[in-house]
């Protein structure tokens, strides 16, 4: 052993340096390294993402409902001053309804801070009163509802039929849900998503925008489909998809069941009529077919006799 003095001092060094690495490497595992914890208990976007398509899947069937037609108010007296005040037509510019509905969600959903903790009474869930408290107000933040009911409201007074759903989870520990709009769009004939909480629509593969119930439908299927901001370039649906992956895995979890109201107007009346799934229990009552969601909209005579027609001015019996 008369060489071990020799040795002793690089020895000493090298075990420091192993002793190092190994702390090293565990402050990497506990801070979410690539570990066997990290892999065990913390899921990827991947696999969270079928765990949502799972349940969504699960429950594709909606229940028999009401063949329910809803109205669409193009009158009220506020339409005019939303339109002037916030200079809506020349916002929405020319185009389809969806192409108009899009500029006006693109422009003000950056213009509207978001919080969820803030009291709106049911006489204050119109857009003049949000757009007053809101706009450009970065202390005066609003939630979903409040910002749908904005661009439905701005959509109506341009003539656009438009609609607010409801969107909702499966877990009764969730009491979250998200409130998006919908668009006829005359020429895609068809309702179409539009989410100004996140200022998306969402696409197929093929780049067509689709419908809440197209979207659940897809998802159902682990078929592809993407949000995507109105800015966005739409001819690599894959890139977007990875971009927005956020986005999708929250709106996928609240796709389990959804519901309308059944006037569309200034503020919030009327009934809420809820499309559900067949093989869940709930003690809601009033549910709605899912042809009446996807039918194309009827408008309330002005003399609200509660006597519909059509886009084409026929009178539904």
């Amino acid at each position: 052993m008369k060489n071990w003095g020799k040795w002793k001092r690089p020895a000493a060094v090298v075990l420091a340096l192993v002793l190092i690495c190994s702390l090293g490497f565990n402050i990497y595992m506990v801070l979410g390294g690539d570990s066997i914890l990290w892999k065990t208990y913390l899921q990827s976007p991947e696999e969270i993402k079928i765990m949502e398509l799972g349940v969504i899947a699960a429950h594709a069937e909606f229940r028999e409902g009401e063949d329910f037609v809803f109205s669409y108010d193009f009158d009220h007296e506020e339409y005019p001053t939303l339109l002037e005040k916030y200079a809506v037509s020349s916002i929405a510019g020319n185009g389809s309804e969806f192409e108009r509905a899009s500029r006006l969600m693109n422009a003000f959903s950056k213009r509207l801070a978001h919080t969820s903790n803030v009291s709106i009474t049911p006489d204050q869930m119109n857009a003049l009163y949000l757009l007053e408290y809101s706009l450009d107000q970065k202390n005066h933040g609003i939630f979903c509802r409040a910002k749908s009911q904005i661009l439905n409201e701005m959509c109506l007074a341009l003539g656009i039929y438009a609609r607010k759903v409801w969107i909702n989870p499966i877990s009764k520990y969730d009491s979250d849900c998200h409130v998006v709009n919908e668009v006829w769009d005359s020429s895609y004939n068809k309702w179409i998503m539009l989410d100004i909480t996140n200022n998306t629509f969402w696409i197929d593969r093929e780049g067509t925008p689709l419908s809440v119930l197209e979207i659940r439908d897809l998802l159902a299927n682990n078929e592809f489909c993407t949000p995507a901001f109105p800015s966005d370039d739409l001819s690599n649906p894959d890139r977007l998809a990875n971009k927005h992956i956020d986005n999708y895995l929250y709106i996928a979890k609240n796709m389990v069941y959804t519901y309308y109201l059944d006037r569309n107007t200034v503020g919030e009346t009327g009934s809420f009529y809820v499309l559900f799934p067949k093989n869940l229990d709930t003690k809601r009552e009033q549910f709605v077919s899912r042809d009446s969601v996807e039918a194309p909209p009827q408008k309330e005579l002005p003399s609200g006799d509660g006597i519909f027609y059509t886009k084409d001015g026929e009178i539904i019996p």
